[in-house]
């Protein structure tokens, strides 16, 4: 591919510059010639090159694997992307996307600033030029433009498998886009041929979702048959037969996830039973192309998120290509901006910090839960981890990748001055920079190939879609079926693969009830993909903010708006809910919802939190941050913490362990202790809390009606004329705040959770 950067600049203008420009053409839908010319479908590098637009309208914006939590074309946007905070990884519900407020303009609903361009066929000037402006149905009209110029021209080139590969890939793109308009806002038009292209006037109603997913499968598996397991050398990144499958195979996962199905709980769920099918065959043809081979250990698992880069990595099912990539030239990997402290980058950052409730979900090394009962010391949180811990999180005494350099995290005391009074040793300046810190921060996928000054400009490949989570898919559908030895036997192979002992099915125990191995199976789904932007469709989809049963305090009668207070116990089982006892769908409450039945406590009700490690936090050591350009400490000169070994990702367990005990010498000689911020230092500090009363009282409320968001209210403008368009269940027609008092109000008729036929 790197061969037609040059033909890309100029052909690609012949599809989108036209159908974006050319006023005559917008006005007459069919006159193709318009568009297209012989020159271009006659010269395979040309023809290959136009289609080139479609992967940058997808995925330019995929800079991060996080970008993995958004739907395409609004990854990283303030404009339904940024996901990533919806989930126990990241810190942000207390933020400008999320304010806890009893309004409807939240990130979670009102999210997208125009609307959808629901029903304007592609004659209409205005909406085929908002191409640009990423949105679903003008992208589809040109993909289906191509899909039909490709048909047109075979005569053209003799080459069927030429022009079949071209149909796959668009198909792809095509089936991708509806799926993730699907999974955020439920069923849509699905327009893929000629003949079911709207015309002026058309009213095209929503599909009910098991009609939409099976309509992308169906799109996904005939991509599947045109195109190649592999593609080799400079075409690498292109879309394949296995990830199609794969796609596929996750799409029918969501459609049997509780999200969707009325019937999640049968163990005959055919559903289920489908998803299952779909990703055993994904899986076989992985494996029949050669993927899964790379990972055998916890190093080859590390090195599969950055030692691949531009050629085949087994690992990765899909791969966005950065940096140097002809498909999206010009687009680069963020992650090594968002990940690293100051103390170890060119930027004022803190990293991510990491809440306790990530660093609590990894279990020990033997695979058994981290809990006093199977050895976990919170003093010693890092002791005896799965070998995943010590490749995504880093803490005190950690090297940097690549770097050889050291950084520590810890408090201490700068000053008496409320306003000023503590400093933090990852490298952010001021009394600010100690808010909201952990005593680990996140450094899986860091590349140590990337230097200081190259953070915003990383050419490491993102793994969209890998083998491992195709192996989770797998034992999540046994496990809704209660094939505990199947399911078993998956998760057995994803902690085999990192090195974890086999001994008592590799920690997991002899578990046999039904809820209790799909409970392991989100959380290992929550390790083994932990900050690669899957989290967030995991709870989503499960419904694990608050178990379909409901959320409100308004409704629930505790909220207080003074000072933001509301009691989680009673607004649990409160206000709109998806199992609501109606169509099919079983009845929720708080004491029976999905939640419950899984042994698990609702997200709704809680905020993020952390804890720190501090140093003689009741004295002042006004130390200068800074010397020169390296951070500055009051223990820099202690001998005890000069012979810490710098502790690196990939350490055996006896280096690790010998690291380890002069981590414990420094801390023990010097008095460190682990404190909750909030408690020892004050509110200021918390991981999400704050010096306002408000902010204090703060706690997240994820409502029923945010799982699949609104239809934009604009739809309903009496002047667009849109009102037979049905609004997503729980949402209101009315372009208006919704009070919380009562569940009348939200409107919505488009059920997206259905029972199966």
């Amino acid at each position: 591919m790197k061969n037609i950067k040059n033909i890309f600049i100029g052909a690609v203008g012949l599809l989108i510059g036209l159908s974006s420009c050319s006023d005559e053409f917008l006005k007459d839908k069919k006159d193709y010639n318009n568009m297209t010319t012989i020159d271009v479908y006659s010269d395979p590098q040309q023809a290959t090159a136009v289609f080139a637009t479609i992967y940058k309208q997808i995925l330019s914006r995929y800079n991060s694997p996080l970008c993995g939590s958004d739907p395409l074309m609004r990854q990283d946007q303030s404009t339904g992307g940024k996901q990533n905070i919806f989930s126990e990884e990241m810190t942000g519900w207390k933020s400008s996307y999320y304010t806890g407020q009893i309004v409807k303009n939240v990130k979670a609903g009102n999210h997208i600033a125009n609307p959808p361009y629901w029903n304007d066929p592609r004659d209409n000037v205005k909406n085929f030029n908002n191409f640009e402006r990423f949105t679903l149905f003008p992208t589809v009209y040109v993909i289906n433009d191509y899909i039909k110029e490709i048909d047109r021209s075979r005569s053209l080139i003799a080459d069927d498998e030429f022009w079949n590969r071209l149909k796959g890939q668009a198909m792809f793109a095509r089936a991708w886009l509806y799926f993730d308009a699907a999974r955020e806002w439920g069923g849509f038009p699905y327009y893929c041929t000629e003949l079911d292209m709207p015309e002026n006037g058309d009213r095209s109603p929503r599909l009910p979702m098991q009609e939409c997913i099976d309509k992308v499968c169906a799109d996904f598996e005939a991509a599947a048959k045109l195109l190649p397991a592999k593609w080799d050398g400079e075409n690498y990144g292109r879309f394949t037969s296995v990830a199609a499958l794969a796609m596929s195979a996750r799409a029918r996962l969501f459609m049997a996830s509780p999200i969707f199905n009325a019937n999640w709980d049968d163990p005959s769920s055919k559903r289920w039973q489908a998803a299952l099918t779909a990703n055993l065959t994904a899986l076989e043809a992985a494996k029949q192309a050669g993927y899964g081979t790379s990972v055998t250990d916890i190093e080859s698992w590390d090195k599969a998120f950055y030692n691949y880069n531009g050629a085949f990595n087994p690992e990765s099912i899909i791969t966005v290509l950065m940096n140097d990539d002809p498909l999206v030239p010009g687009t680069f990997n963020k992650w090594e901006s968002k990940i690293r402290p100051s103390a170890v980058a060119s930027n004022d950052g803190a990293g991510i910090p990491a809440p306790e409730e990530i660093l609590r979900a990894f279990p020990m090394k033997d695979g058994k839960t981290a809990i006093a009962e199977n050895g976990y010391d919170d003093e010693k949180f890092y002791r005896n981890r799965d070998p995943r811990f010590y490749r995504t999180f880093a803490f005190s005494g950690c090297e940097w990748p690549g770097l050889k350099k050291q950084f520590w995290l810890f408090s201490y005391k700068y000053s008496n001055e409320e306003s000023n009074m503590y400093r933090y040793t990852d490298g952010k300046k001021g009394d600010s920079g100690a808010n909201g810190k952990s005593r680990a921060i996140v450094w899986k996928m860091a590349d140590p190939a990337i230097a200081v000054g190259a953070e915003e400009t990383s050419g490491t490949d993102v793994m969209e879609y890998r083998y491992g989570e195709l192996l989770l898919n797998v034992a999540e559908c046994y496990a809704a079926q209660g094939n505990a030895g199947e399911c078993l036997n998956y998760l057995g192979q994803i902690r085999s693969r990192v090195g974890i002992s086999s001994a008592n099915n590799y920690g997991l125990g002899n578990i046999s009830d039904r809820y209790q191995l799909i409970k392991a199976v989100l959380n290992e789904r929550q390790i083994e993909l932990a900050y690669e932007g899957k989290r967030s469709w995991d709870l989503k989809r499960w419904l694990l903010f608050e178990g379909g049963a409901g959320f409100d305090p308004n409704i629930g009668g505790s909220y207080n708006s003074a000072n933001g207070y509301y009691d989680p116990e009673a607004s649990w089982g409160a206000g709109w809910k998806i199992y609501d006892g109606k169509d099919g769908r079983p009845e929720y409450s708080k004491s029976n919802n999905i939640l419950t039945k899984l042994g698990m406590k609702p997200l709704s009700g809680t905020k993020h939190t952390s804890k720190i490690w501090g140093y003689d936090l009741d004295n002042v050591h006004a130390v200068p941050e800074y010397i020169g350009s390296e951070v500055n400490h009051p223990l820099v000169d202690n001998e005890l913490f000069k012979a810490v070994p710098g502790i690196t990702r990939s350490m055996n367990d006896a280096e690790r362990d010998i690291a380890f005990d002069k981590l414990e010498a420094f801390y023990d000689g010097v008095g460190m202790k682990t404190y909750d911020p909030i408690e020892k230092m004050g509110h200021k500090y918390g991981m999400e809390s704050g010096s306002k009363e408000t902010d204090q009282n703060f706690l997240f409320a994820w409502r029923g009606w945010y799982y699949i968001y609104p239809i934009h209210y604009d739809m309903y403008d009496p002047a667009k004329g849109n009102n037979w368009i049905e609004q997503t269940a729980g949402w209101m027609i009315e372009n208006k705040t919704p009070s919380c008092l009562t569940v009348d109000e939200q409107n919505g008729t488009y059920y997206y959770c259905t029972p199966e036929e």
